[in-house]
Parts: structure tokens; sequence; C-alpha cells
């Protein structure tokens, strides 16, 4: 993520007026704050929506450019806006895969709205059938609905390479009750995609004190810890690694609310404070 700002920079550095490399780099800082909000001073949230207006004013018609900034609105919590930047910018290019993914992934899964995620993903799939964004998102997007065969199917679709390949499919696995398959995956991603998951694996696996030592290895990752307390069926302590996620704000942790790996905590009502703790709508 810090090699696509780089690169945006460097084309805006050679190209002052070239809209689309305004858009690319409002999108890559809202994302990265979004996966990486620890790691980054807190004045690259002016600096994507000066990207995200100066990329619309180059250019009103530029579909990427409306994208950018409904990412730019829904990392600012500002949900009706987002919704109505991402609508316009799919009718600008309906023909734009990524308008669908980001809106499903950082839009509609973070308010809880997986169905209509689900038919935005398969828009995306419909203009770019072979792309493993697509095939990434939608992996994970069936995750979030409980359709463990189907989100199996579509993460053996995505390359080897790719970030996310290895923990998606493991935990389409664990849906499916194959712990054994899903340990032997996990165990072999880094701890920081996959540790959360590999240690809610053993903890369903019956191995908790596997699972006990890995969570006290990740007490920096709230959210790794709230999976693996999860999994050793600890309602308390997931609830307190819930907590200190909110200091990730409302994109990471309203989706996370989501995974079926917390299913031992959805309904608890304390997680109505948690939501408003970090400006997520009812």
């Amino acid at each position: 993520m810090d090699e696509n700002v780089e690169r945006f920079e460097q084309v805006i550095a050679k190209d002052p007026s070239f809209a689309p490399a305004y858009a690319g780099l409002a999108s890559a800082y809202a994302i990265r704050s979004v996966m990486f909000p620890l790691d980054h001073p807190t004045d690259e949230l002016s600096k994507m929506l000066a990207a995200a207006k100066k990329a619309i004013q180059l250019d009103p018609l530029l579909a990427e450019a409306h994208a950018a900034l409904a990412l730019v609105d829904a990392r600012e919590g500002q949900w009706e806006q987002a919704e109505r930047s991402f609508r316009h910018a799919i009718q600008l290019d309906p023909n734009r895969s990524t308008t669908y993914t980001h809106f499903a992934l950082w839009f509609l899964t973070v308010l809880g709205r997986i169905d209509e995620a689900l038919e935005q993903l398969r828009l995306a799939e419909k203009a770019d059938p072979l792309s493993p964004e697509v095939h990434n998102a939608l992996a994970f997007a069936l995750i979030l609905n409980s359709r463990f065969d189907e989100a199996a199917r579509y993460s053996e679709k995505v390359p080897a390479n790719h970030t996310f390949k290895k923990s998606n499919l493991a935990r389409a696995w664990l849906g499916q009750g194959k712990f054994k398959e899903a340990i032997e995956i996990l165990a072999d991603d880094p701890p920081r995609v996959s540790g959360g998951f590999l240690g809610y694996a053993y903890a369903r696996a019956g191995r908790r004190e596997e699972a006990e030592k890995l969570a006290a290895s990740l007490t920096a990752s709230p959210f790794q810890q709230a999976f693996i307390f999860a999994g050793l069926g600890d309602k308390e302590r997931t609830l307190e690694a819930l907590d200190r996620m909110t200091a990730l704000g409302a994109l990471r942790l309203g989706r996370t609310l989501y995974y079926p790996e917390l299913a031992l905590v959805q309904g608890d009502p304390r997680l109505k404070v948690l939501r408003k703790k970090v400006g997520l709508p009812e």
C-alpha cells in the first residue's frame, strides 16, 4: 500500500493535471488508513480528502474520482455522502469493477448489508469475470454470509501470491469444520494477516494451550486476539478485545462484528455501545 501512495505521488509530480492519479492517491490513502490506522500519521486524512476533491475538480465526470471521495467519506463516517458518491461513480462508469468492490468491502459490509454487498460483487464479477480482486472480495463476503462452500470455490480461484488467499480459504474450511486443513494453511501465513484465525482454529480444534500462547504474542493486535478469545469461548475477553479495536475506527470494527468467527458475541447488547463509540449507525 505504501508503494501505491508513492507511485501516485510520482505521477502527480510529473503531471499535476492528471486527475486519475489524484483519485488513485486518495483511494490509496483511505485504504491504507483503514488497514494500518496506527502506522501512519493522522494528517493523511486531510491529504486524502484534498486529493479526492482535486481529482473531481480536474475531471467532474471521472468515476474513479467520485469513488475515491466515497472511500474518504466512508473513512470519516459520512455514510449518506459515501453511498451517494459510490452510486454516482457507478452511474458514471457501470463497467468499473473496482467501484463495486470498494462499495461492497468498505461500505456495505461495514454496515452489515451483506446481501447488498454480494449483489454489488456479482456486478463486479460480470464487469471483470477474471479479476483476482473480485474473486477475493466475493470469497470474503460469502464467508460473512456463512456460505462457506461457495467461498472456498472463489478462494481457490485467487492466485497463490495474493495476500488474503490463504486466510480466506482457511476461513471457508473452518466454516466447513475442516480444522486440521485450515491449521496447516494458516500456519504458513504471516501472523499479521492470519494469526487470529490460526488461534481460533487451534481453539476450535481443542489445542487451547497453543491458542492461548498465540493470543499472548498478539497483544498489539486486538483484531487478532478477538478471534482467538471467541474460539476459546471466552466472551468477556472477546468483548474487551473488540473494545480496544475501536481505536482502529468504524470501518475496521464495523465489518469485523459480522465475522462468523465472532458468533459468540453477536447479539450481545454491549456491541451497541461499541458501535456508537466509533460512529456506526444502529
